[in-house]
Formats: C-alpha cells, sequence, structure tokens
C-alpha cells in the first residue's frame, strides 16, 4: 500500500523546517579526523601541550590561549575555531587548511567525548 502523498509531503516539510541534517555527527569519524589533522600539533589524550594545547578536555573548557573572545569551548565556539581561527584570533599560529562542515560536527563529537 502507497503512503498518500500528503504524508510524503508533511515528511519534506518536516525536514525542512525542523533542522533536519543529511548526517548526524560521528564522534567515532571524528577520532580519525583528530588523528589525521590535529595530533600533529595537539595531544588528544595527555593533559600536557605539544606545540598547541591539549585537546583532552576540552569541551566546554576555558580557552587555554589569551586573545579568544569566548568564555568556554561549546560548539558554536569550536565549530568557528576550528573553521577559521584566524578570524577569531588573527595573529594566531594556529593555521589549518579548510575542513568540511561534516568533519567539523564529528570532531565536536569526538571532542565531547574526551
Amino acid at each position: 500500500m502507497k503512503p498518500p502523498f500528503y504524508c510524503l509531503i508533511m515528511l519534506f516539510l518536516m525536514a525542512c523546517f525542523n533542522g533536519f541534517s543529511a548526517w548526524a555527527a560521528d564522534g567515532s569519524r571524528g577520532a580519525l579526523v583528530a588523528k589525521a589533522r590535529c595530533a600533529t600539533c595537539h595531544h588528544l589524550n595527555r593533559s600536557t601541550p605539544l606545540i598547541g594545547p591539549s585537546l583532552q578536555g576540552i569541551f566546554n573548557r576555558k580557552p587555554s590561549i589569551t586573545g579568544v573572545p569566548f568564555s568556554r569551548w561549546g560548539e558554536k565556539e569550536l565549530d568557528a575555531w576550528i573553521n577559521n581561527p584566524r578570524a577569531i584570533k588573527p595573529n594566531t599560529k594556529m593555521h589549518t587548511p579548510p575542513i568540511a562542515a561534516r568533519d567539523r560536527a564529528d570532531l565536536i563529537a569526538y571532542f565531547k567525548g574526551i
């Protein structure tokens, strides 16, 4: 039995207006992205700094670098920083090639768990 046409329209509208995402953030995938993109300069599982600060426990932590206008590293703050750190702090030493939105979401999901 085919669903009534209006049911399909309702599903479509719900997806459009409820912030439906094509993917859910995946912390396991974020761990792989972190190892490939972040581990060169940051420790992921130790609290000591490498070149940059440790990322262990970064989610909801107060920034350890000066000149960052955030009180805590939440989702939107981490996303903005990972996307373009020099837009937040122009003289930062951190330089990252562009990271796709999905990879950023997965990284943040990973950061929530470490």
